[in-house]
C-alpha cells in the first residue's frame, strides 16, 4: 500500500496510509471507480499529469515545474483528462474521484517480485 502511495520502502503508519488503505478495500464500487481513467489509460503522459497535478495539491506551476512543461500545458493535459472522463478536475468532487480511482489503479497493479534481484 506504501509502495502505490508513492511512499519509500519501510515501516509506515496506518494513519500514514489511511485514505489508501480503506480505498484499497474491495467494494462493490472499486471497479467502477478504476474504470473511470480507462478512458486516458493509454495516454501516459496525461496519466503522470494527472497524479503530479494531485501529488502537489493542484498546484499548476509546481506541476509544471516537476514535468519540465509549461503550465499552459498542464493546463491543457487536465482539460484533456476531464473532456476524456467526463470528470470536472476542478470540483472537489471531480478531485476525489479522480484521486481515488489513481489509488485503486494503483492498488491493482501488481508490485515488484521480491525474488528478482538483480
Amino acid at each position: 500500500m506504501a509502495r502505490a502511495c508513492g511512499h519509500p520502502a519501510g515501516l509506515h503508519r496506518l494513519d500514514d496510509v489511511l485514505l489508501e488503505y480503506q480505498l484499497s478495500r474491495p467494494s462493490a464500487g472499486s471497479d467502477r471507480i478504476a474504470a473511470l481513467l480507462d478512458p486516458v489509460a493509454a495516454r501516459p503522459e496525461l496519466i503522470e499529469t494527472l497524479r503530479t497535478h494531485l501529488e502537489q495539491a493542484q498546484d499548476r506551476r509546481a506541476t509544471a515545474r516537476l514535468l519540465t512543461l509549461h503550465a499552459n500545458t498542464v493546463d491543457n493535459r487536465l482539460a484533456r483528462v476531464s473532456t476524456l472522463t467526463g470528470r470536472d478536475l476542478s470540483t472537489p468532487r471531480g478531485t476525489a474521484l479522480a484521486l481515488a480511482a489513481l489509488l485503486l489503479r494503483d492498488a491493482e497493479e501488481p508490485g515488484p517480485d521480491p525474488n528478482d534481484r538483480p
